[in-house]
């Protein structure tokens, strides 16, 4: 039979594995690196022992379930996120294509320009300025329009309409 003390150390474990592999999902590694960080030491940002994939995945659902009604990251936590990742890729992009036409390498430089183009079209849908020109229109009410309608009959020596 099972101490107090153990359920307590075995529930302050999970509790360390699940903000654990939470926070490595946050940091949006996969779940094959998070196995294999798992096992590094505490000092190099393991747990010290492995966990599988499957233990990693219950851990981090549990532990967003526990969170979820604290987060409150807004739009703009998101966009300036969202900025930051796609600012990244948009660089290793330019890189590769300064690399690869540096080595004469055409393939490779049309599949950077590719993946630049791709990066460049996400960010313009999240910033929205992929969506057509504003164009700005002048309001017309209808006495704008009776105005100019009887200025126009005047100047021409006719009556004006009269507005009821």
């Amino acid at each position: 039979m099972t101490k107090p003390m153990d359920r307590e150390v075995v529930a302050a474990k999970v509790a360390i594995e699940e903000e654990w592999a939470y926070d490595r999902r946050v940091e949006r590694l996969s779940w094959r690196q998070m196995r294999d960080r798992s096992a590094l030491p505490v000092e190099r940002g393991g747990l010290g022992y492995p966990l599988g994939i499957s233990i990693l995945q219950a851990r981090a659902d549990a532990y967003f379930e526990q969170i979820r009604g604290t987060l409150r990251v807004g739009v703009d936590e998101r966009r300036a996120r969202q900025e930051g990742e796609i600012d990244e890729l948009i660089r290793l992009a330019i890189g590769d294509i300064k690399v690869a036409r540096a080595a004469g390498d055409v393939k490779a430089s049309a599949d950077a320009e590719l993946r630049l183009l791709r990066y460049q079209e996400r960010e313009a849908k999240i910033f929205g300025t992929d969506s057509p020109q504003r164009i700005e229109a002048e309001v017309v009410t209808r006495d704008g329009v009776l105005d100019d309608l009887n200025a126009a009959l005047v100047s021409l020596g006719r009556d004006p309409v009269e507005t009821a």
